[in-house]
């Protein structure tokens, strides 16, 4: 059976063992304040070609964002997102948890416009609603696409004009900055938001993020906010190793992802000339299908892959490919198919 499931189905990259196997016999102060984790801060900086920016580093995507959504925030206020949104729907209500209300804009794509961006916050303006404070995206989105530069900085543009605040959840940060419909870099990203991250679970790392914020006003006190949810590792040094050994290497952060998305390419353009349907525009490494009952079922008689929604006889289904995918997988798969 071939696994297209999710990006983060393997341990780590082998490298990433091994850093942690020479930093065995050590004994380093916890809660992040070790060598390692400033030194890892200090390479990510320079990768990201800003000193000016705090880093954090936390233990997976859902903390991450619950940190990245709380920050500088009142009671008062919400975070507007798009329907597709992670923190709508795959956080377990753990962002509204924090006392925070998600209001929701319209999107075809996974990506927020910034017209329905506009229209969304003309509408609050009276005592009766919430007061919008931030603005939330996926890159990549949930259903796979790729922000164009353009796109993200109009939409910084909007926030710093009406005084919201926009946070990238990048979990998919490097899948992101790895598929050819990319424009920008890393050394662009502290440019286009006040707050985002890096992800590492899906990215090759035995887990965690990078949480980097620029805005200064979202600084204060982060580190008590991160306790206080629970957020704030002991053996923070586990992270710092692992971040350390990724950016002491050029281009090691989006190596197994640069992978990912030359097999998901190749996957995608075998499937559609074999004649399925793309559900979605493919541009990074998830490929949606839309299929019938009997394809469906000559799809899980040789793969596992998640179903992500359902209607009638049709199902779209997701595959998704890793920095372990290789070329004898895909053309595995394919000529099984």
């Amino acid at each position: 059976m071939y696994f297209f499931v999710n990006d983060y189905n393997s341990i780590c990259y082998p490298e990433i063992l091994d850093a942690l196997k020479d930093s065995i016999d050590e004994k380093n102060p916890g809660y992040g304040f070790d060598y390692h984790s400033d030194k890892a801060k200090a390479l990510i900086k320079k990768a990201l070609g800003d000193e000016d920016v705090d880093i954090y580093f936390l233990p997976g995507g859902t903390p991450t964002n619950i940190i990245g959504a709380t920050a500088g925030m009142r009671q008062q206020d919400s975070i507007l997102s798009a329907t597709t949104g992670h923190i709508e729907g795959h956080e377990a209500g753990s962002i509204e948890a924090t006392g925070l209300k998600i209001e929701l804009i319209e999107s075809v794509d996974g990506k927020i416009s910034l017209e329905n961006l506009k229209n969304a916050y003309a509408s609050f303006n009276t005592e009766y609603v919430t007061v919008p404070k931030k603005v939330y995206i996926s890159n990549t989105t949930e259903l796979g696409t790729v922000y164009k530069k353009k796109e993200i900085e109009e939409i910084y543009d909007f926030c710093k004009e009406n005084g919201l605040y926009l946070f990238i959840d990048g979990a998919r940060m490097a899948a992101a900055l790895a598929s050819d419909h990319c424009d920008y870099s890393l050394k662009d990203l502290t440019r286009m938001c006040d707050i985002f991250y890096l992800g590492g679970t899906k990215a090759g790392l035995l887990f965690g993020e990078a949480l980097i914020v620029k805005n200064k006003d979202l600084k204060k006190d982060l580190i008590n906010l991160i306790k206080q949810k629970g957020s704030l590792l002991a053996k923070g040094f586990v992270q710092g190793i692992m971040w350390e050994r990724v950016f002491s290497e050029d281009d090691f952060y989006l190596r197994g992802s640069k992978v990912a998305f030359e097999m998901s390419k190749l996957l995608a353009s075998g499937l559609v000339e074999k004649g399925y349907d793309l559900a979605y525009p493919f541009e990074s490494n998830q490929v949606f299908l839309r299929v019938s009952a009997n394809q469906y079922e000559k799809f899980a008689k040789i793969a596992y892959f998640e179903i992500m929604s359902e209607e009638d006889n049709e199902k779209v289904i997701r595959l998704v490919t890793t920095f372990r995918t290789s070329k004898e997988d895909v053309e595995g798969f394919l000529e099984k198919l």
